[in-house]
């Protein structure tokens, strides 16, 4: 939890409105009552309908105790957005067994959310439901689980040598910094989009040729050693900095990597620069390298051997007779 708090940047600025969040929950860190406090949802669900149910929302997400960035956004967003939506459509009551209901969850995926991605929806209901089995009795059903995404194909060789050269050559020091910053955090430390945009200078510690990168601010907090071909790169984007964001952008409340998709639109390269690509390749590696799975599962930051399988398509070929002496016992691996 120290090392949650740390995160927290503003905590003597914070608006004594948004520390009041802390007497609902004395452990909420500064950093969620200001992106609690502090959220705005985009039109059309702003006005009116916001300002009238902005104190149910902040009450309720805090009822659900986030500790993370991503966890009081998340929140905050899906939330907000639905119990505007509720608010709009019927005028119920804001109380909690009124409002998360499982005929109103259905409808807002009906309408609200009919031209979301499916797992997008998914998720929605499942934090929705969630929400409504904490805070009331009502039985609120699940979505089945989505269809797993295919992966997206990795990199090949000769495509990652284009990414090098891209990053190095920008038009300047700061693009290239950015550059590099993304393809040493996706790349060497197969971090998401996401996740890539909270990690700071002081979380990658550089020791001769190797690099770890703590990744805090996640639903998966987790160190990752990088991949010894993108140490450089990421030393190269820090440069003499000591603190501040890894990719210095500005980061957009709802979504964070909007800057840094911006960023690799403004600045295109063939192949297109991709943090699930990168990803990829970086799981795909390791299972190349047949590192025990428990512990790719740690530093990948997911719970399931059953998430590694879309992964498995791409990894190297085995031959049998290669490997029949560990597999029969008669050789240590």
């Amino acid at each position: 939890m120290a090392e949650i708090h740390r995160l927290n940047d503003n905590s003597d600025r914070l608006d004594p409105a948004a520390r009041q969040l802390q007497q609902l929950d004395p452990d909420l860190p500064d950093f969620c009552c200001q992106i609690i406090h502090g959220y705005t949802p985009k039109k059309p669900t702003s006005g009116v309908a916001w300002e009238t149910v902005r104190p149910a929302v902040i009450e309720w997400v805090v009822a659900m105790k986030p500790r993370t960035h991503s966890n009081a956004r998340r929140l905050m967003m899906m939330t907000g957005l639905y119990v505007a939506w509720v608010w709009t459509v019927t005028g119920t009551d804001l109380v909690p067994s009124r409002v998360f209901t499982n005929s109103l969850i259905l409808r807002y995926l009906a309408d609200r959310l009919a031209n979301h991605s499916e797992p997008y929806r998914f998720d929605t209901a499942r934090q929705l439901a969630t929400i409504g089995g904490l805070l009331t009795s009502n039985d609120i059903s699940r979505l089945p689980t989505p269809p797993q995404p295919r992966r997206a194909k990795p990199y090949t060789d000769a495509e990652i040598a284009k990414l090098y050269s891209w990053s190095r050559s920008l038009t300047t020091e700061f693009k290239r910094e950015r550059a590099k910053a993304f393809l040493g955090l996706a790349g060497g430390a197969g971090l998401s989009a996401q996740e890539l945009m909270t990690i700071r200078v002081e979380d990658v510690i550089i020791t001769g040729r190797r690099a770890l990168v703590h990744v805090r601010d996640s639903d998966q907090p987790r160190t990752v050693p990088v991949r010894a071909s993108w140490v450089r790169t990421l030393s190269e984007s820090i440069g003499t900095r000591t603190t501040g964001y890894m990719f210095q952008a500005y980061r957009l409340l709802e979504y964070p990597p909007h800057e840094l998709q911006r960023f690799l639109s403004d600045n295109p390269c063939t192949p297109r620069p991709s943090a699930s690509r990168l990803h990829s390749g970086w799981i795909v590696s390791l299972l190349d390298a047949s590192i025990p799975l428990p512990l790719l599962l740690q530093i990948a930051g997911l719970t399931s051997v059953q998430s590694l399988q879309p992964y498995l398509t791409f990894t190297e070929p085995h031959d049998l007779d290669d490997h029949i002496g560990r597999i029969t016992g008669e050789e240590v691996a």
